[in-house]
């Protein structure tokens, strides 16, 4: 029984010891996530603030590209000359092209900010304001 005893320690120990050889595994993951953008808008019914400034709603902002985005204000061509749209902190002078940066993002993001315009000379002289995201 002694003998067995002994036999038994010895392959305790033996099998505890690190060995010099120990395979190791791992598993490499790779995911690739889609580049989803979108922007909407809530109208509040339109209404004149502070200093002329015209509330046109709250705009909602997503896009997952990790260079960023820009949101693109589209208008009639001719039209909005002079005026000035703004989102958040953001805010850009129209000249009447018909497309205009209002802001950019150097990264993902999410969020809700208020639209307002101040009318230029000729007033708000269009029917169409379209805002979409384009991704940097």
């Amino acid at each position: 029984m002694r003998k067995f005893a002994a036999v038994m320690a010895v392959t305790i120990l033996a099998s505890a010891t690190p060995s010099a050889h120990a395979e190791t595994y791992g598993y490499n993951l790779s995911l690739t996530v889609a580049t989803h953008c979108t922007v909407s808008h809530s109208p509040i019914g339109a209404s004149a603030g502070n200093s002329g400034e015209i509330v046109l709603g709250q705009i909602q902002e997503y896009c997952n590209a990790p260079n960023g985005y820009d949101v693109i204000v589209s208008y009639t061509p001719g039209t909005l000359r002079g005026a000035v749209l703004s989102a958040g902190e953001d805010r850009v002078v129209l000249n009447g092209s018909g497309e205009a940066v209002l802001s950019r993002s150097i990264g993902p993001r999410k969020r809700e900010r208020m639209l307002m315009a101040v009318p230029g000379d000729a007033g708000f002289d269009t029917n169409m304001l379209q805002l979409r995201l384009q991704t940097a």
